[in-house]
C-alpha cells in the first residue's frame, strides 16, 4: 500500500517498535529514507554516539526487508520542522513514521505530525515509547471516530487499499441518538465489530489522546487509525497543547490519515445518499447530494464513489446529475436490509455517506415523505408489521437528513426510515422543469417503475388533494388511509401478464392492452388527411363524433362544418366536443362562430370541455383536454395531432407564399392515423366519458370485429390523474436498441431529454426532426409577425443541445420551393406540429401527446402505439425524404453558436408552468 517511507528517529528511540509498526503497514516498500536526529554527533569521538548506533540497528534490520530501490539516510542535529517537511515533500513520501523522539519536545514532535497530516495531507504513523517490539498475531484496528461519523471517508479509502483482513473497532465519545444511528449504519457497512464509547473524553480536553490510546490497548488493537478530517483546527491545537506527551508515550501505534476536507466545519460540504431497493428487474438507484452551509442542497459534480457493505468494498461507480445507478450484481447476496457506506473520491476521499438497501421480503407501502404525522402513524400502526414502509422524497428543497429526522420524530418506534428519492428512480433531472402541483403523479410513477422491476406494492399514499390513479396500483389520500377498515391489510393489485419485459412495461405505463385485428394507416400530407376525413364524414351512416382542442374559424374549418351539416341532414347523429378555453367556446363569454353555427343545426350537438368563468385556478387553466379524435359509426377512427383549421389541414403546395405572407399562412407538418378494428370502441368509450362529463347524454357503444392483421394499443392519459403517455414514450425510448426517430417541436421534458442521452450512450441512433415555431425562409429571414414565437424556438432548441452534444442528430424541418411560392423564398422552414416516435422497427407512437411537461402531466392526451414492423418501416420510409431535405444542425455552425447564449438564457428562465 505504502511505497516510499520516511522514518524520523533519534538517539533515545528503541528501533524495534518503529520497525515493527513500519513493516506492518509496508511489508515491501520501494524505498526507505532514515532521518536521524543526532545532537551529540562528533566525528572526533572514538566511540560512535547513540544516534549512530540506532542508525546502524535500523540499517541492519532493513537488510532482510525487501526494499526495491534501497535505503538512504541522513543525520541532523535537531528537529527543524520546515526542513523535515521539505525532505518529505522532495522524496514524495507516502508514509512518514515518527518514532518516540524522547530527546525532543513532545509538542515539537506532535507539531510535525499534525503539520504533515493536516497541512501537507500525508499519512503519518506515530510510534509511542511503549509500542510493542513485535507484531501481534491478530490484525485488529481501532478507529477514532467523531460522533457524527466524520472522518470515516478517509478510513474507507484506507481500507480499500489495505488487502489484509482486519477486525475493526470504532472508538468514539457519546453521541446523540440520531448521530449514533448514522454511526451504527456506517459501522455495519464498514464491518466494524463494535463501537466502544470513551466516557473520559467528556471530562475535558486533557485526557483525549490518552483516553483513545488506553481504549485501543484495552480492546486489543495493534493499530489505531486517526482520520484528521474529524479534527478541526481547535482540536488540533488542543492535541498539540495537551495530548503531545500522551502520543509520545502511547502503547498503540497511531496512523494519522491526512485531511481531505476543508478545514472549517462551518462551511464544509458533506454528502448524503438516499436509500434504495434491490429488485430483480432494476438497478438499485440512489440520490447523491451535497449539503452545505445552512443545509442547502446541491447536485455534486460528476465523480466516482466507492460502496462498502459488510466490511468489503463492493466496487467503484460513477455518479452523475445527482444519481448513482449501481450494478444489480453487487447486491445479489442481499436479503432483507443491509447497511451501505458511500465514499466519494476525486482529488481525495470524502466523508462517508450512510444509507440502507433493502431486498423486499414483504410488500411495500409507498408514502410521500412529507405526509403529516397522523397518516404516518396510521400507516405504521396498520401496516408496519406486514409491509415495508418506504418513504419517497419528491423534492430536494430539503436534505435527505432532514426528511429522515422528521420521520424519526413522527414515528419513534420505526427505527431508521427507508427513504427513496423520486428523481433517482425517474431520472427527471431533479424535477427542475416539473411543477410541485404534479408531485402526486410523480409518486405514482415511482411506484410504477418499482412494480415494473418486480416490487409488490399494497398502496401509494399521497399528501395531495387530487390523487393519481392506476389500474394496477392502489392509491390513497391521507383521509382514505385514516378511514381504512381495521380488517386484514389489502393485497397488492394484480399486474398484467405480458410476453416480454418490454410489453409488461408498456402495459404498466399506459394501462392499454395490445390487441390484434386492426387496419391502420398514417398520413403526413395535410391535404390528403383533410380529404380523407371529409370523405369519411360523407360516408357516415349513423354517427360522427369529433373531439378537438382548437377549432379555428377559417376556410378549412368551413369545409369540415359543411360536411358535418350534410351528414346531419342525412340523419347522422353528430356530436362535437371542443376545449372551451382554446377553442374559445363557452369560456369567459367567448363563443366560436363556427361552433355556434354547428350547434344551431338539427342533429348536431356541440359541447364545451371544462368551460372557465371568474378567476380560474392554475389546475383549471392547465388541465385541458388535448385529444384530437374523429369517430365514424364506431367502426373507423382518426387519431391525430391535427386540430380543426388551416395550419393542420392545408398542403404546402396549396398556399401561394410570398415574402410578405403572414407567418400564420405557412402550413405545419402534422401526422395522424386512420384506425379500424377492436380499439375503435375503446376510443369511442373515452369520447363518451368526456361527452357525459361535459353534460351530454350517454349512448350505447357497440363492439367491433377484427378487420386487419396489425397489433396496436391505445394509450389514454388524463391530466393530473396519470402520466400514461409520458411513461409510454419513456418505455419506448428505454427499450430502443438501434434507432429512435422523434418528430416534434415542443420543448423536451428534461426526463425525456436525459432518456434520449442515455439511449445514445448505449449505442442507439437518435434523430429528431423539429420545426420553427416562428417560420422563416431562405437564410433565416422570418415571415412577418409572431416575433415572440422566436423565444419559443430558442427554448425548444435549448432542450436539444445536450442531445446533440451526446451524438444525437437533429434536423430543422425545411420544405423545398413549391410552384405556387415566390422564387425568392428558396426553402421554407415551417412549424412541426406532429407528435411521432418510432422505436427501431418495433413500434410507432403517434397521436396528440407532445414531449413536453404540459402533455406529460397537465393535459389529457390520446396516443396510438402500433406494434408492426412493416408499418414502422413504411413510416421510416416516409420520413426519410423529410429528413434528407431538412437542415441538419451542425454544432459548429456560426448561427447555431451565435444563438447559444439566447438558448441557454431562455432554457434557464422559461417558466416550467408554461410548458
Amino acid at each position: 500500500m505504502f511505497q516510499r517511507l520516511l522514518l524520523l528517529f533519534d538517539a533515545g528511540s528503541a528501533p524495534a517498535p518503529v520497525l515493527t509498526a513500519a513493516r506492518h503497514l509496508a511489508p515491501a516498500p520501494e524505498s526507505i529514507h532514515l532521518y536521524g536526529l543526532a545532537p551529540e554527533r562528533s566525528e572526533l569521538e572514538t566511540h560512535p554516539p547513540p544516534s549512530l548506533t540506532v542508525l546502524a540497528h535500523l540499517q541492519d534490520a532493513t537488510r532482510d526487508w525487501p526494499v526495491r530501490a534501497g535505503v538512504s539516510h541522513q543525520l541532523e542535529t535537531h528537529l527543524d520542522i520546515g526542513a523535515f517537511i521539505q525532505t518529505a515533500t522532495r522524496l514524495g513520501s507516502d508514509l512518514v513514521i515518527v518514532g518516540p523522539l524522547l530527546g525532543t519536545s513532545p509538542r515539537a514532535r506532535v507539531g510535525v505530525i499534525l503539520a504533515l497530516a493536516i497541512r501537507e495531507r500525508m499519512h503519518v504513523l506515530s510510534v509511542g515509547a511503549h509500542c510493542p517490539e513485535t507484531q501481534a498475531p491478530g490484525n485488529r484496528i481501532g478507529i477514532t471516530v467523531a460522533p457524527d461519523g466524520r472522518g470515516l471517508g478517509s478510513v474507507a479509502a484506507f481500507l480499500t487499499g489495505y488487502a489484509r483482513p482486519v477486525e475493526l473497532i470504532a472508538l468514539t465519545s457519546e453521541a446523540s441518538p440520531d448521530r449514533a444511528g448514522e454511526l451504527q449504519t456506517l459501522s455495519r457497512a464498514l464491518g466494524i465489530a463494535e463501537t466502544p464509547r470513551i466516557e473520559s473524553l467528556l471530562e475535558g480536553r486533557t485526557g483525549r489522546a490518552e483516553a483513545f490510546d488506553s481504549a485501543a490497548l484495552r480492546c486489543g488493537a495493534d493499530l489505531l487509525l486517526a482520520p484528521t478530517d474529524a479534527v478541526d483546527d481547535l482540536r488540533a491545537l488542543s492535541i498539540g497543547l495537551f495530548g503531545a506527551r500522551a502520543m509520545q508515550e502511547a502503547h498503540v501505534p497511531t496512523l494519522l490519515l491526512p485531511r481531505t476536507l476543508p478545514a472549517s466545519s462551518l462551511i464544509e460540504e458533506r454528502y448524503a445518499v438516499s436509500d434504495s431497493l434491490v429488485l430483480p428487474g432494476l438497478e438499485p438507484r440512489f440520490a447523491v447530494e451535497g449539503v452545505g452551509f445552512l443545509s442547502n442542497v446541491s447536485v455534486p459534480e460528476p465523480g466516482e464513489l466507492r460502496v462498502f457493505e459488510g466490511g468489503a468494498p463492493l466496487g467503484a461507480a460513477r455518479h452523475q446529475g445527482g444519481t448513482a445507478a449501481l450494478p444489480s450484481s453487487w447486491f445479489s447476496h442481499v436479503r432483507g436490509e443491509r447497511a451501505l457506506a458511500f465514499a466519494f473520491t476525486g482529488d481525495a476521499a470524502r466523508d462517508l455517506a450512510p444509507c440502507h438497501v433493502v431486498a423486499p421480503e414483504r410488500p411495500l407501502l409507498l408514502l410521500d415523505s412529507a405526509l403529516d404525522r397522523a397518516p404516518l402513524e396510521a400507516a405504521f400502526s396498520m401496516m408496519g408489521e406486514v409491509a415495508h414502509l418506504v418513504f419517497v422524497r419528491l423534492r430536494d428543497s430539503e436534505p435527505l437528513d432532514m426528511h429522515r429526522e422528521r420521520l424519526r420524530r413522527s414515528l419513534p418506534g420505526l427505527g431508521r426510515p427507508l427513504l427513496l428519492d423520486a428523481s433517482a428512480w425517474l431520472d427527471d433531472a431533479r424535477a427542475e422543469d416539473v411543477p410541485r402541483q404534479v408531485d402526486a403523479q410523480r409518486l405514482l410513477r415511482v411506484a410504477t417503475r418499482l412494480v415494473a422491476g418486480g416490487a409488490r406494492i399494497i398502496a401509494v399514499v399521497t399528501r395531495d388533494e387530487h390523487k393519481p390513479r392506476s389500474p394496477f396500483i392502489r392509491t390513497l389520500t391521507p383521509d382514505e388511509l385514516l378511514l381504512l377498515p381495521g380488517g386484514p391489510v389489502p393485497e397488492p393489485l394484480p399486474v398484467p401478464e405480458e410476453p416480454s419485459p418490454f410489453f409488461r412495461e408498456l402495459a404498466l405505463a399506459g394501462g392499454g392492452v395490445c390487441l390484434g385485428g386492426h387496419a391502420i394507416d398514417f398520413e403526413l400530407d395535410n391535404a390528403r388527411a383533410r380529404e380523407s376525413v371529409i370523405a369519411a364524414i360523407e360516408s357516415a351512416r349513423s354517427s360522427v363524433h369529433w373531439q378537438c382542442y382548437i377549432v379555428e374559424d377559417d376556410a378549412v374549418t368551413a369545409r369540415f362544418t359543411e360536411a358535418l351539416k350534410r351528414a346531419a341532414s342525412r340523419g347522422v347523429r353528430v356530436r362535437l366536443l371542443a376545449d372551451a378555453l382554446y377553442s374559445g367556446y363557452g369560456s369567459f363569454g367567448a363563443m366560436n362562430p363556427a361552433l355556434v353555427a354547428l350547434s344551431e343545426t338539427p342533429n348536431i350537438e356541440v359541447r364545451a370541455i371544462a368551460p372557465l368563468t371568474g378567476m380560474p385556478s392554475l389546475a383549471e387553466l392547465k388541465q385541458r383536454n388535448h385529444r384530437k379524435v374523429t369517430l365514424i359509426d364506431t367502426e373507423r377512427a382518426f387519431i391525430s395531432g391535427r386540430n380543426m383549421g388551416a395550419p393542420y389541414y392545408t398542403g404546402f403546395d396549396e398556399v401561394p407564399l410570398r415574402r410578405t405572407s403572414s407567418y400564420r399562412e405557412v402550413p405545419w407538418l402534422d401526422c395522424g392515423a386512420r384506425l379500424a378494428g377492436p380499439l375503435v370502441p375503446v376510443l369511442e368509450s373515452a369520447f363518451l366519458a368526456e361527452w357525459t362529463r361535459a353534460g351530454g347524454q350517454p349512448y350505447p357503444v357497440p363492439s367491433a370485429t377484427p378487420v386487419g392483421t396489425l397489433s396496436a394499443r391505445l394509450v389514454l392519459h388524463e391530466g393530473l390523474t396519470d402520466t400514461h403517455t409520458l411513461d409510454t414514450q419513456l418505455a419506448l425510448i428505454r427499450h430502443a436498441r438501434s434507432r429512435l426517430v422523434i418528430v416534434n417541436t415542443f420543448p423536451l421534458l428534461l426526463e425525456l431529454r436525459d432518456a434520449l442521452v442515455a439511449a445514445l450512450q448505449r449505442g442507439v441512433r437518435v434523430e429528431v426532426l423539429f420545426g420553427s415555431v416562428r417560420p422563416h425562409y431562405g437564410q433565416g429571414i422570418h415571415f412577418p409577425g409572431g416575433a415572440l414565437r422566436e423565444v419559443a424556438d430558442w427554448y425548444v432548441r435549448s432542450r436539444l443541445d445536450e442531445v446533440i452534444a451526446a451524438g444525437g442528430v437533429a434536423y430543422e424541418f425545411a420544405m423545398p420551393p413549391a410552384p405556387a411560392w415566390e422564387p425568392e423564398l428558396e426553402r421554407v422552414f415551417p412549424h412541426v406540429h406532429a407528435k411521432l416516435l418510432v422505436c427501431d422497427t418495433a413500434a410507432v407512437a403517434l397521436g396528440s401527446a407532445n414531449l413536453d411537461v404540459t402533455a406529460a402531466y397537465w393535459e389529457s392526451e390520446a396516443m396510438l402505439v402500433v406494434h408492426d414492423t412493416p408499418f414502422a418501416e413504411r413510416m421510416l420510409s416516409a420520413l426519410e425524404p423529410l429528413l434528407a431535405g431538412s437542415h441538419r444542425i451542425d454544432r459548429e455552425d456560426g448561427q447555431w453558436r451565435a444563438d447559444a447564449g439566447h438558448r441557454a438564457w431562455v432554457g434557464r428562465n422559461w417558466p416550467s408552468l408554461i410548458g
